[in-house]
């Protein structure tokens, strides 16, 4: 499958704007791995997850990454396939780039022995800043202000909902058209999941071609199921997308969250995100046309 977009920019961007520039790398599961340590740990595999609002530690690795934290307490965790308790430890060190970041909290999540990850840092841990994802030189470009290029991208309103961000999608089926807040979500690595609540809010089910199943497993243990159908056309941040794959959710859990963007969209487009006034700025890179 191809796609076929209205708009194409090529852009050459310059980092003279920025205080930090984070290489990171690119995973074959479309997710961004920083390097990072907590409490002096030995080096992590860190996911920058825009679908996240704290860091976590994956608790399968601490010993052997020789991470030292000591948990306080006992919280609900809530995710896309509902709710669990989870350890959670205050006040660490954590450090990304070449920065400390001090009196962290850290949320313990045990995932399978198969996941590459060592553990995430959510968007809040640039809360003040401007963040600029660079996949094509796959870099994080942490500023103060906005690039002067920012004019050529295209501007969207970021939407909070429950502590995450969210930008509006329009999906098209011939005439039919729905509009969706969608969560930009570079820890999950497919495109597009719709949640059961809004397929059936919007009555979507059973209105697209079905290419497959899909299954997913929440760190509870509760099991998702999905049909992998083919969208004809969506829209984001003014985009045009054409015969893209997603998920629509089949199955009901206990989460608020309507919709998500993953990583394997998202690295098409040169993102820059401004938390503070909640706007966030898109360009297509050259991944663009690249098959799902």
């Amino acid at each position: 499958m191809k796609q076929i977009l209205t708009l194409l920019f090529i852009l050459s961007i310059a980092i003279s704007n920025a205080q930090e520039v984070i290489a990171f790398e690119l995973g074959d599961d479309n997710r961004i791995y920083l390097k990072g340590l907590i409490n002096q740990s030995d080096t992590l595999n860190l996911v920058f997850d825009l679908g996240a609002n704290i860091t976590v530690i994956n608790k399968t690795k601490m010993e052997a990454k020789n991470v030292n934290i000591k948990f306080d307490t006992i919280v609900n965790n809530g995710g896309g396939n509902g709710t669990s308790k989870e350890s959670k430890s205050f006040n660490n060190l954590v450090k990304i780039g070449t920065k400390d970041y001090t009196g962290k909290d850290v949320l313990g999540i045990s995932y399978p022995e198969s996941e590459k990850l060592d553990g995430l840092i959510g968007w809040d841990f640039f809360e003040d800043k401007i963040v600029e994802i660079d996949f094509e030189s796959k870099e994080l470009l942490i500023s103060d202000k906005l690039p002067e290029y920012s004019d050529r991208f295209r501007k969207s309103k970021l939407k909070f909902i429950s502590g995450l961000p969210y930008i509006k999608m329009i999906l098209y089926n011939g005439k039919k058209k729905v509009k969706i807040w969608t969560m930009l979500d570079t820890g999950y690595n497919s495109t597009l999941k719709v949640y059961y609540n809004t397929v059936i809010k919007n009555k979507l089910a059973n209105e697209y071609q079905v290419i497959g199943k899909s299954t997913s497993f929440g760190t509870d243990g509760t099991v998702a199921k999905s049909d992998y159908i083919l969208i004809p056309r969506i829209d984001i941040g003014g985009f045009e997308i054409y015969n893209m794959p997603g998920d629509f959710a089949k199955t009901k859990v206990d989460s608020d969250i309507p919709a998500l963007f993953g990583g394997n969209l998202l690295k098409r487009f040169h993102i820059i995100l401004d938390f503070k006034n909640k706007e966030v700025y898109l360009m297509p890179n050259r991944k663009i046309n690249s098959e799902f």
